[in-house]
């Protein structure tokens, strides 16, 4: 449990050392709001004992009275002066903090291994993203206007009290404590279960996204979730874990509930005890109870608030999955900040006595060894499971290999971070992905700050514009999520434009023509060959007449290279 809050501590504190300034201010300005909150009973106290002093001479308790209400004005000032600086800072801080902590974790979420994305929903995983932006917030606007100014008031209060009596300061003190020690006996109870109860909602929530991720499939095969076992055994898990957190809060206000009442009876009990004795004043006694009564509200709430901040730990670390070791994550991007690795425009690639599988018992590679000169035009071919994909997917170090190096203009390619050694290829996967918004943005999105010019260019090259040219808002046309608006072939085209305004040194086609006609398939090659010439472009694909484009063809069977021979084409 210890390690748990130590790790979502040193993740946070990553994002609040710039606003150091901003959250010393954060911390002051409630200890002036609580002063003035406890010091305005106080002084109704004084008001009391001296009305009740019948020696007193009326124009003295004029002028004391009129002393008070000026006091008790000021100090109304300090509090909503204190309280709405506290709201501007809150504003000016917190929103960027919260920025730069959702782009700090996509960041992780990129740097994780490509089968950990790979193999959860989407939905689940953006749930997790979204929590641990505002699970941050929720925490510190806990602390910040609740737990924090509670243990304030209660301090300020158990000076006064005890100014007053000692006896009673101490029934204080030990009333406070019960009350918050039942909150903290449930700690661990209620960060089990709301971290179960997490992720039981993530899961569902990822499964019902998947449906809509596939909206055709849904439209063509209609039925209710409901009709989904897996769904409605989701949905049960799911209740169940609510039920079980919620309970897990309720006994805790339970034994709150008692442990208040049995206290704060006997300080009222104490309070006319002591009056009777005449060890307080009837000002003494107003002010103990009205702030007995304030005190224990305020307790009240600060619990059921704890009860939701360990919710919150629970939830943020069920969402810190998403970046598995922060230690390690955090060195990596440390890595990435100081990396000296020299940028590489060209260079061959070798493959050196590679063993790859997915599993110990399904080895695909045996001692691979290829080499790809630099500007080599290269086509892979062989049937299903020969291979191909797994080779593209270790050299984009999707996955790394079990045994054997890869070299990339003669560095081991391991030495290079991960954002650097993917800005040395452009890919285009045989099931492209696109996203929601103009084709001119997807296709600037293959270059940070593309041009005009550049998009254009691309879409040129890569025989766009013969299908962008017919839509009614030409570039700006809206494709839909996936690029579901166009068709396959269309897409692909994009996607290849996209890969092609990058002009990585490496250039990757996974079978990313395969939508095409013939015909159509070879003059993009042909233009691509052309216009990279200085680059390595390495074809996955079936058709013969493509692979007849490029300069090199190698067959694969079974992890093995059977076929590697050049050809004439140039």
């Amino acid at each position: 449990m210890k390690n748990h809050l130590i790790n979502i501590l040193k993740f946070f504190s990553l994002f609040l050392k710039p606003y150091q300034v901003s959250l010393v201010g954060l911390l002051i300005l409630p200890i002036l709001w609580c002063l003035a909150e406890t010091t305005a009973p106080y002084l109704i106290k004084i008001m009391i004992d001296k009305l009740t002093v019948r020696s007193s001479h009326s124009i003295e308790i004029q002028k004391l009275i009129v002393h008070i209400g000026i006091f008790y004005t000021f100090l109304i000032c300090i509090l909503e002066f204190s309280i709405r600086a506290c709201n501007y800072l809150w504003i000016k801080t917190f929103p960027k903090i919260r920025a730069n902590i959702q782009s700090k974790v996509f960041e992780l979420i990129q740097m994780q291994p490509f089968h950990f994305i790979y193999n959860q929903f989407a939905g689940d995983l953006i749930n997790k993203y979204r929590h641990l932006g505002d699970g941050f917030e929720k925490i510190f606007k806990i602390f910040l206007y609740v737990l924090y100014p509670t243990l304030l008031s209660f301090f300020f209060a158990l000076i006064f009290i005890s100014f007053i009596n000692t006896l009673f300061s101490i029934i204080f003190l030990a009333w406070f404590v019960s009350m918050n020690l039942v909150t903290f006996l449930f700690f661990k109870k209620s960060f089990i279960a709301a971290r179960k109860q997490s992720s039981a909602q993530n899961h569902l929530l990822g499964y019902v996204g998947n449906f809509i991720c596939n909206a055709i499939t849904m439209i063509t095969f209609p039925r209710t979730l409901s009709e989904q076992v897996e769904f409605r055994r989701l949905i049960q898990k799911n209740t169940y874990l609510t039920e079980k957190l919620e309970f897990v809060t309720f006994k805790a206000d339970a034994w709150r509930s008692l442990a208040s009442w049995f206290l704060l009876v006997s300080m009222i009990i104490f309070l006319g005890f002591g009056w009777q004795k005449s060890w307080i004043t009837l000002g003494d006694f107003s002010f103990i109870g009205s702030v007995c009564f304030y005190v224990r509200r305020t307790i009240w709430m600060t619990s059921l608030q704890i009860s939701e901040l360990f919710k919150e730990v629970g939830v943020i670390k069920e969402a810190l999955l998403l970046i598995s070791d922060i230690s390690s994550s955090s060195k990596e991007v440390s890595n990435e900040i100081q990396s000296n690795m020299p940028i590489i425009s060209r260079g061959p690639v070798d493959f050196h006595d590679i063993c790859f599988g997915y599993s110990q018992d399904k080895i695909i590679f045996d001692n691979l060894n290829l080499h790809i000169p630099a500007t080599q035009k290269l086509g892979i071919t062989g049937n299903s499971g020969a291979g191909k994909t797994s080779l593209i997917q270790l050299l984009l170090r999707l996955y790394d290999p079990l045994q054997g190096t890869i070299k990339i203009n003669g560095q081991n390619y391991m030495e290079f971070t991960l954002k650097n050694l993917r800005s040395l290829f452009s890919y285009v996967p045989q099931n492209v992905s696109l996203f929601h918004c103009s084709i001119f943005d997807n296709i600037a999105f293959g270059k940070l700050n593309a041009s005009k010019d550049e998009v254009y260019e691309a879409a040129h090259i890569c025989l766009c514009d013969e299908f962008i040219s017919f839509l009614e808002k030409s570039y700006d046309t809206i494709i839909g999520e996936g690029g579901h608006r166009i068709s396959g072939g269309q897409r692909q085209r994009i996607a290849l434009a996209r890969a092609y305004i990058k002009k990585a040194p490496i250039f990757i086609l996974d079978e990313a023509l395969s939508g095409l006609e013939p015909d159509l398939e070879e003059r993009l090659l042909e233009r691509l060959c052309e216009n990279l010439k200085d680059h390595i472009i390495i074809l996955i694909s079936h058709r013969k007449s493509a692979l007849l484009k490029m300069q090199r063809i190698i067959r694969l069977k079974q992890g093995q290279i059977v076929e590697d021979k050049l050809c004439n084409r140039l």
